[in-house]
């Protein structure tokens, strides 16, 4: 992360911190909430707040790992990854916490969920274990249709969609992070044109 621009990390930072916080329609109106993971029991929940740190709710409640939670666009649903039923996969649940639908049964490790702006789709990486890198996948928002985006001999991360959704910008380098420079590449929705 060193290795890229402090401009760019910023934007970044600003981008993700944005697609962070959801519009929830309450009875009192409309309220905006941070979504997030914590492990603050010692094992990785989601949680939801509101924008000023207050009246948190505590989404899931598993004694695996549920992690990576990301909003749909009307702020109604949040996809998120779950080891709850064997390795991390792709899961879909209500703003509340209810209503749990697995999307993705495989033996890779997926996991950044991303939605399109209008949320009918979701972009993700997944670990392929034969390959030994993650690549980029898109699927509908019930789980149907899975594409694999990229073919790629580096890793491929954090998919993060344009605001038409014609494009997807992710993060690409060797599978060591910590000691290899990172770089964004952006494609086409159907992954061609990178």
């Amino acid at each position: 992360m060193n290795d890229i621009n402090p401009l760019l990390r910023r934007c970044l930072f600003l981008l993700l911190l944005v697609s962070l916080v959801t519009p929830d329609s309450t009875a009192q109106g409309s309220e905006q909430r941070i979504v997030f993971a914590s492990n603050r029991d010692g094992n990785w929940d989601i949680y939801s707040m509101d924008v000023k740190g207050n009246n948190l709710l505590q989404l899931t409640d598993h004694p695996t790992t549920d992690e990576y939670p990301a909003c749909s666009p009307d702020g109604r649903r949040i996809a998120f990854r779950s080891e709850r039923d064997g390795p991390p996969d792709l899961y879909v649940m209500d703003r509340d916490g209810n209503n749990v639908i697995r999307l993705t049964n495989s033996n890779f490790r997926e996991g950044r969920p991303s939605w399109t702006p209008d949320g009918t789709k979701i972009a993700f990486s997944a670990f392929i274990w034969d390959v030994g890198n993650s690549e980029i996948y898109v699927m509908d928002n019930d789980g149907n249709n899975l594409t694999r985006l990229t073919i790629h001999q580096m890793t491929d991360v954090r998919p993060s969609w344009s605001p038409d959704g014609s494009k997807i910008a992710f993060v690409s380098g060797p599978q060591n992070i910590q000691f290899h420079p990172k770089h964004i590449f952006v494609m086409n929705a159907d992954g061609t044109g990178m």
